[in-house]
């Protein structure tokens, strides 16, 4: 069974665009943030950035949103995030933001890999997922 992680939101004005309702962005920015808690419950780092410079990771390569219903300032949303998809090097995440009384107000997905560089942005090279990685995350 898939791990999955939850966790609450609140909308704050700044989510917000002229009409009060929030700007698609932040959807995107909470799906990243919705992954990185992912990879926690995990017990993984998302990242490797320990040697000072990032070496190994999972960049972003796709994503969507689908607005169900719009979300203004002081609503909670509640994120619903887990790993729908393993390829060899890709994976694909599904998040799902609920509002209090149970409604689908946007779904988003964020196709990553797994990726190694050795030196400046154009070594970056796909490479097979560990198989720890897939395990802890449900695969």
């Amino acid at each position: 069974m898939p791990l999955s992680s939850r966790h609450e939101i609140t909308v704050e004005w700044g989510d917000c665009d002229p009409a009060g309702i929030v700007y698609y962005p932040s959807y995107f920015r909470w799906c990243d943030q919705a992954t990185y808690r992912l990879f926690l419950a995990a017990g993984l780092k998302r990242d490797d950035v320990s040697s000072g410079h990032w070496t190994e990771g999972t960049p972003l390569v796709a994503a969507e949103c689908a607005f169900r219903r719009p979300s203004q300032p002081g609503e909670k949303l509640v994120v619903e995030s887990l790993v729908e998809r393993f390829g060899r090097s890709s994976f694909t995440i599904r998040h799902v933001f609920r509002n209090q009384s149970g409604e689908i107000a946007a779904e988003g997905s964020e196709t990553r890999i797994w990726a190694k560089k050795e030196g400046d942005a154009r070594s970056l090279e796909a490479v097979a997922i560990p198989d720890d990685v897939k395990r802890r995350l449900g695969g």
